[in-house]
């Protein structure tokens, strides 16, 4: 109800569309699953309010998607995680960086980006640096990687003949990917549950079909690795200006989904509390449909709804 009562809130005012997914790491099960637009009590509800997109919406995962590009990666090899590539100013005076071999394409970051210069896997997650996915991704991780682990966690990433077309742009979100806020959500917990992802319940008790126990996705350590990049996104990365003066530990990744008309779908995924009990943690996945950047729309209602769980004591 609390969700629910947030996303009302936020989303009516702004005259948005999204979905919210919240759930238990280490079980999956779904503690909130919320979409707007909602029908109102009382009244028809037209085909749009009835659309569940919490769990069959499907989007573009932007930035978020990166956390599966390191995951592919860290699972190929664990040194990756020191690789590092070059952000630079390009002719047009983006930020950015040329993938070699691959028609010599700019790969560009946010208008307004500076050049991030040398980067590792940890800081580029922090300043969700599209330049250095597409070259981890083109150059280290390959289509056949990410097509596979894409496929470990059931997200719809295209077929490998797509990914490879699109390579540079899958490894950060764009492309042929698309991925449902249950799915992203369940990433996040994947990652805040030691490395293992849960298969996710709806349903609780005798009727729950839902039993596999979770799935091995990457080592503790490297998920750790992950977890504390995450951090780093809120402390000093992306989501820094939204999440400024928590009092709760959040860790997550900021997303901004490009499309082909309109304003980007704005994302938030990840867990709190960083560093907690983990019976006393959430995962979560926010989308605002053309909500603009990650941390203009999304990441203020997760962190809305963070600090729900905690007032309730979830968390």
């Amino acid at each position: 109800l609390r969700v629910v009562e947030l996303m009302r809130k936020r989303l009516a005012a702004i005259h948005k569309d999204g979905a919210v997914v919240v759930m238990d790491p280490r079980t999956g099960d779904l503690l909130a699953s919320a979409s707007f637009p909602m029908p109102d009590p009382g009244s028809a509800a037209t085909p749009d309010e009835l659309l569940d997109r919490a769990r069959y919406g499907q989007y573009p995962p932007g930035s978020t998607f990166k956390l599966v590009t390191a995951i592919a990666a860290l699972r190929l090899d664990p040194d990756l995680q020191n690789k590092t590539y070059q952000c630079i100013r390009l002719k047009d005076g983006r930020a950015g960086n040329i993938v070699q071999g691959w028609k010599n394409k700019p790969i560009r970051d946010d208008v307004g980006d500076h050049p991030h210069g040398t980067l590792n896997m940890e800081a580029a997650l922090a300043e969700s640096c599209n330049a250095y996915f597409a070259q981890l991704g083109t150059y280290d991780v390959g289509a056949s990687a990410l097509h596979d682990t894409a496929a470990l966690l059931d997200i719809p990433a295209g077929d490998l003949p797509e990914i490879k077309k699109m390579m540079p742009f899958a490894a950060y979100g764009q492309g042929p990917v698309l991925v449902t806020p249950f799915k992203m959500a369940r990433v996040a917990a994947t990652i805040a549950n030691a490395g293992d992802m849960p298969q996710g319940r709806w349903v609780s008790g005798d009727a729950n079909t839902r039993t596999d126990p979770p799935r091995p996705i990457l080592a503790p350590n490297l998920s750790d690795f992950l977890r504390r990049a995450m951090r780093r996104v809120v402390q000093s990365g992306t989501a820094r200006g939204a999440m400024n003066g928590s009092a709760i530990s959040i860790a997550g990744k900021t997303g901004t989904a490009q499309v082909e008309q309109g304003a980007p779908h704005s994302w938030f995924a990840g867990f709190a509390p960083y560093g907690g009990d983990p019976a006393k943690q959430i995962a979560f996945a926010v989308v605002v449909e053309h909500g603009g950047y990650g941390a203009e729309s999304a990441a203020p209602l997760a962190r809305e709804i963070i600090e729900a769980a905690h007032e309730l004591g979830i968390i």
